[in-house]
């Protein structure tokens, strides 16, 4: 792989000023159209640069390669799911911690569903390697954002390594959304039960069955 194509490459120069600002969004709106109808491997960077009438020599002063571009947009659609998890609960889903499971579960696969760039840059099976651990650290935010919510409506027990253990949630449940992604393109209703057996499986081990609001939930 030349090394200017090198995944992993970022570039961290990009200026602030306001038309830079600018190419560089006009730049991931470009690979996002792209990605909803094409996979990461056929897309070049110049075809990233020509959809958004930046002129490739001009494109590297804002990212490195392909790679970097899709790895920001990754980073910006990893932001849109910790807005849906801190999103308010209806409810409905509060009335239990297991409602609360299937709700996340249920707003996350639809936000997949509704997002192809996302299924296909965090949890498709084409993903490359370096994506993957990038994923691991958003991940890991998201588990701790989903402790939070948890925290903040339940009473909970005194968990040995809270953050870890919702992090693992977020991944095991994620796997599952990833299996019916590189299968069907998409979260199926069946994979979402799974992923909803999984998630409230692995948190029983460490949840009892019911747990008391608390009093200032919303």
């Amino acid at each position: 792989m030349a090394q200017r194509q090198k995944v992993g490459l970022r570039k961290t120069n990009v200026g602030v000023r306001r038309r830079g600002k600018q190419r560089r969004e006009a730049l991931l709106r470009a690979a996002y159209d792209l990605l909803c109808d094409h996979s990461l491997e056929e897309i070049a960077f110049i075809d990233i640069a020509d959809k958004a009438g930046i002129p490739e020599g001009s494109a590297y002063h804002f990212f490195a390669n392909r790679y970097d571009v899709f790895m920001a947009l990754s980073d910006d659609l990893s932001h849109k799911f910790a807005d849906v998890v801190q999103q308010p609960i209806p409810a409905k889903a509060n009335r239990d911690w297991q409602s609360l499971v299937r709700f996340q579960m249920e707003q996350i696969a639809a936000l997949y569903n509704d997002t192809p760039p996302a299924r296909k840059l965090l949890i498709g099976g084409t993903t490359p390697p370096v994506f993957q651990l990038q994923d691991r650290i958003k991940e890991r935010r998201a588990g701790l954002v989903m402790y939070e919510v948890f925290d903040r409506l339940f009473e909970l027990p005194k968990i040995p390594r809270p953050r870890d253990v919702f992090f693992y949630y977020v991944e095991l449940t994620h796997y599952m959304f990833s299996l019916s992604v590189i299968k069907h393109d998409k979260i199926v209703k069946s994979m979402l039960e799974e992923a909803i057996r999984v998630g409230i499986a692995y948190l029983g081990t460490y949840l009892p069955d019911a747990l008391p609001p608390k009093s200032n939930s919303a």
